[in-house]
């Protein structure tokens, strides 16, 4: 096998998700859902996916990553392990937005979407897009609300469709359309897809979206 491959990591949600993806797209994917324990199963999945589909990662060329916002824990192993990656081969490392991946696979809908992460502690993580010529784009800020909030803002926005894990825990029982439970967490074939289109920088200008400290800090405080 030949051509240009991409790495692509998502660890932002409980769900973790790796591909590889070459000139013709992904030829690989390995997705675990196995709740916080995100520092085990990250590199067992890389070196099962590697194994699998014959190609090592020294000859990737781009790293691509899920950078939040989402679970602390997940989004610290993530990016810590793309920008060693990227170190390490000396290769760009492609930063991508968890809400942009959970809108970009209903692009074809043409409806506006919003994409709600669950951000625990009785909150989500979310953001509101809408379709443009060549995808989804998001035409409000990322921000840290707690679930009926996201309901009373989004009473306005007619014919929204609601995409995450965030969506289907706090707001299923609302009047809104959730998309299928396939497409509640971010995925690695979409970031692989979605990072053609996003710059790459230098490992160490990758940082994860936090938007709030992490639940340890918080437990500790509010005791």
């Amino acid at each position: 096998m030949s051509g240009t491959w991409s790495l692509a990591i998502v660890t932002s949600t409980p769900q973790v998700s790796v591909a590889l993806a070459g000139a013709d797209g992904v030829i690989g994917a390995v997705t675990l859902r196995t709740g916080r324990r995100h520092g085990e199963t990250l590199a067992p999945a890389l070196e099962f996916l590697t194994r699998s589909t014959g190609i090592t990662l020294g000859v990737v060329e781009r790293v691509a990553v899920d950078t939040g916002p989402g679970l602390f824990t997940g989004l610290r192993v993530g990016v810590a392990t793309a920008k060693a990656l990227g170190s390490a081969l000396g290769v760009p490392v492609v930063p991508c937005s968890s809400l942009d991946l959970l809108a970009h696979p209903h692009r074809g809908c043409r409806r506006m979407v919003a994409s709600v992460v669950d951000a625990r502690r009785g909150e989500v993580f979310w953001a509101l897009y809408e379709p443009i010529a060549d995808g989804m784009v998001a035409i409000t800020d990322a921000v840290a609300q707690a679930p009926d909030e996201v309901s009373a803002a989004l009473t306005e926005t007619p014919d929204v469709l609601l995409s995450g894990d965030g969506a289907r825990r706090y707001l299923s029982a609302g009047p809104f359309e959730l998309a299928p439970a396939g497409y509640d967490h971010p995925s690695a074939t979409v970031l692989a897809e979605l990072a053609l289109t996003r710059p790459g920088l230098p490992a160490e200008k990758v940082t994860p979206t936090y938007l709030r400290g992490a639940d340890v800090r918080i437990g500790w405080e509010q005791r």
